[in-house]
């Protein structure tokens, strides 16, 4: 993702958030950024808390010269506030509060929904992941969050929908029971099938659900019970 915030004074501030790469490639990218933070922005890079990065104090000359760059080195996706642009803790990994490993679904939620046009025409959708109740990637307010919690020593994902970290702010309600590892992505694409195909022309996931509950999507991620019920 790339974007231009406010400045003053013919600079601006250029954001760009990192997609998925290749492992190999990170560390030959990285150095690409800092460079061109030395070139256009005093070698200054601000992260976000939606981790995205910033380059500040850019001159409005430079903007085109430095997207360009960007671009060369796979940092120009147009992913701002798509399904693609995920919020996401270190999990298990990296830590040891953690119940659930929480990079390796983001990455196959990434891999599942990397079709940019098919981002685009699912639309603004905010999905957050933490690996544990401590919420440090925001699970809560995600339009749609993802919960790592322990299970008997099995890593198992809770998920939330309707959350909302905006002026508006809603905490997302928790859809029913955990989804394993192998199925959570399956459970997120769920999700988003029905979302898309339930909406009115111009809903945002968030509208959608605000306007038809939570019914519609618990049928969808569990026939099973409703089977039963009937």
């Amino acid at each position: 993702m790339i974007g231009v915030l406010n400045g003053i004074e013919g600079r601006a501030e250029l954001g760009i958030f990192e997609v998925a790469l290749p492992e190999d490639s990170l560390d030959a990218r990285r150095r690409a950024v800092a460079d061109l933070s030395d070139q256009y922005s005093f070698g200054e890079i601000r992260v976000t808390h939606e981790q995205n990065l910033v380059f500040a104090h850019v001159r409005e000359d430079d903007l085109y010269p430095l997207w360009r760059a960007l671009d060369e080195i796979g940092f120009a996706t147009p992913n701002l506030n798509l399904i693609g642009d995920m919020i996401c803790c270190p999990g298990l990994d990296y830590c040891g509060l953690a119940n659930a490993r929480s990079i390796p679904v983001v990455q196959r939620i990434s891999r599942r929904f990397a079709d940019l046009d098919r981002q685009l025409d699912i639309g603004e959708l905010r999905l957050k992941m933490s690996g544990c109740i401590n919420a440090c990637g925001h699970h809560h307010v995600g339009h749609i969050g993802i919960l790592g919690v322990d299970r008997s020593g099995e890593e198992y994902y809770q998920i939330t929908i309707g959350g909302n970290p905006a002026i508006d702010a809603s905490i997302g309600d928790i859809v029913g029971p955990a989804f394993s590892s192998d199925n959570v992505v399956d459970a997120v694409e769920t999700l988003v099938t029905t979302y898309v195909e339930l909406r009115n022309d111009g809903e945002r996931f968030l509208d959608t659900y605000r306007r038809i509950g939570q019914e519609p999507f618990k049928k969808r991620l569990y026939p099973e019970k409703t089977d039963a019920a009937a």
